[in-house]
């Protein structure tokens, strides 16, 4: 079994999707929470649709644009340091 639903965008506090796993609904989130902000070290996009992080709440900061089934893994220079969710992309 999968560790990231059919349909969710994952965020996995370790590196190359491992460790604790938050498990998203693909809804426009402005902030991800308390416990989730800025813990993220890698992200799996199982939903049909793109998918951004971004690294500030309420859509700010840098942007992740992620493609449908795919994984960013691990966030580089911005690791552990998620705080928002957008779908459909990152726009612009």
């Amino acid at each position: 079994m999968s560790r990231c639903s059919e349909g969710k965008v994952c965020l996995f506090d370790g590196r190359n999707l491992t460790g604790d796993v938050l498990q998203l609904d693909p809804v426009t989130t402005p902030f991800i929470g308390w416990e989730w902000n800025d813990r993220a070290g890698s992200v799996w996009n199982r939903s049909g649709d793109y998918a951004c992080v971004w690294l500030d709440a309420n859509h700010y900061g840098y942007p992740f644009d992620i493609p449908p089934g795919a994984t960013q893994e691990p966030l580089y220079l911005y690791d552990n340091a998620v705080s928002s969710l957008s779908i459909n992309g990152c726009g612009g």
